[in-house]
């Protein structure tokens, strides 16, 4: 019975050594395999002479280290430190060919950018020492001086570090990495650089355009105290750039859309500070304006011009000017929406719209009903998902006056979208109102929370808030923003 025991245990052995020998072929043929493998391909129609490169090849070309400036989307400021290779050489070495227009620049991960020609051969482009002068390192859409601009070239990292001018800081854990210039030093260029390249493409195909800007209200008439909105079609990397002293906009021009769209539902709280009209316009007023961005040719530069009517300004210098919004008109909350935003509690977006059908989160709202109300801080709670959030000082404001709380101790849900039901408590509690025992008599009434339910019988009574024609509450219902400012005006006006 032993001997079979120690077979087998020999065997067991036998057989985990073997394993292990053969993982240890496997990871040592890996490792070779890694040593040459294909890092970055050069390619198109663009080049006469397609690439494939190793890191070693290209750790065995001439490295070049630069500090760069930069500013993303957001916006924010960030140092950047990278040593590679030129990008210009790597093109050279395909044999770019003279007929060459656009690059565009692919990631292992599949993200890619494009880039004219022009942008990476021919335009100068500096690191800005003095870029983060004018009030805090985070402030993006404050213009930093452009004195002392060194030129940098685009380089094609091997190692880099972001948010941070040391180089001991470098490694190479983003690498493969696409690192540029500025060409002014508001321009947007964190998003263009391209982690994990592999793929260079150089194209021959015609050079698209941005499209030029509008302007709400366009051209013509207006009154004293009027503001102008400008926009293009995506608000994203393509900047709309102005003047107004009858120069023609380049990119030391003032910036309109310091935030990206992608950034408004997050940015509420500062968007129409960063991308704010133009005005209010006191006498006749010439606005020139042109779209610059990645990848395409500039639009053509666009003048809209406003003459002041017969009517003075009105207002008071506590009062503000006339905002236009280009999608609430007709709307059945117009009249509210307009009420609400002339408080400077909510305001719209650039392109001078509400979108008033959009979901609200939890965080706008409370901002919002903060703003309204002129609720002063008094020392609230910071939950752990709001210690970082934009509304941090908002939602604390709002728990220090007893209008809201978390789902516990932890969480409160900044980003989750607000539903009707927990508007009314808000609301509720903001405006101060009595509890309302009994039930609101909607059909839907029981599938109000028990924590709820007096608070909604409460601004339904008041006339705060509606049921729909379906005589229904709808209290999950996610509530919008052109709900949200008619309950708080409601709130307001009682």
């Amino acid at each position: 019975m032993r001997c079979i025991k120690n077979k087998f245990l020999y065997g067991i052995t036998i057989g985990f050594l073997m394993i292990i020998l053969l993982l240890g072929f496997s990871l040592q043929d890996r490792t070779t395999a890694l040593a040459g493998e294909e890092l970055l391909v050069i390619t198109g129609e663009g080049v006469g002479n397609p690439l494939t490169l190793d890191r070693d090849e290209l750790e065995a070309m001439e490295q070049h280290e630069y500090i760069y400036s930069a500013v993303n989307t957001w916006p924010t400021k960030k140092w950047y430190v990278g040593r590679g290779v030129h990008l210009e050489e790597l093109l050279d070495l395909a044999g770019v060919k003279e007929e060459a227009t656009l690059i565009k620049l692919t990631s292992s991960d599949g993200y890619s950018i494009s880039l004219t020609v022009k942008e990476v051969l021919e335009d100068q482009r500096y690191c800005f020492p003095n870029f983060k002068t004018g009030d805090g390192d985070g402030d993006g859409n404050i213009a930093g001086s452009a004195a002392g601009a060194q030129l940098v070239e685009p380089i094609i990292a091997l190692v880099s570090v972001e948010g941070s001018n040391n180089p001991r800081y470098m490694n190479d854990l983003s690498t493969p990495l696409l690192m540029l210039g500025q060409r002014a030093v508001t321009e947007q260029t964190g998003n263009l650089f391209v982690k994990y390249l592999h793929k260079i493409e150089v194209l021959t195909e015609d050079i698209p355009q941005w499209d030029a800007p509008q302007a709400n209200p366009s051209s013509g008439e207006v009154s004293a105290g009027t503001m102008i909105a400008l926009s293009n079609a995506h608000m994203d990397d393509d900047k709309v750039y102005y003047t107004t002293d009858g120069s023609t906009p380049d990119l030391n021009s003032p910036m309109y859309n310091w935030i990206a769209r992608r950034w408004w539902a997050s940015r509420a709280d500062v968007l129409g500070l960063y991308n704010k009209p133009i005005g209010p316009l006191t006498e006749d007023t010439t606005i020139k304006a042109v779209t610059i961005g990645p990848g395409k040719a500039d639009s053509q530069v666009v003048s809209f011009t406003y003459t002041l009517g017969a009517v003075e300004l009105t207002e008071t210098p506590e009062e503000p000017a006339i905002i236009y919004l280009n999608d609430i008109k007709g709307h059945w909350a117009e009249k509210n929406i307009m009420e609400l935003v002339a408080t400077g509690s909510v305001g719209g977006y650039p392109d001078g719209s509400f979108k008033p059908g959009n979901t609200i989160t939890r965080a706008e709202f409370v901002c919002m009903l903060v703003k309204a109300f002129k609720l002063e801080d008094q020392g609230g709670k910071t939950f752990a998902d709001t210690d970082r959030h934009w509304a941090k000082d908002y939602i604390a404001t709002a728990t220090s006056h007893g209008l809201v709380s978390g789902y516990n101790d932890l969480t409160f849900g900044p980003d989750d979208l607000i539903n009707r039901e927990q508007m009314a408590v808000m609301i509720f509690k903001a405006a101060k109102l009595s509890a309302k025992s009994g039930e609101a008599g909607f059909a839907d009434q029981q599938k109000i929370s028990s924590w709820a339910r007096e608070a909604v019988a409460a601004v339904v009574d008041s006339g705060i808030m509606n049921g729909y024609q379906d005589n229904t509450i709808q209290p999950q219902g996610k509530a919008n923003r052109a709900e949200a400012a008619t309950v708080i005006i409601k709130a307001l006006n009682r």
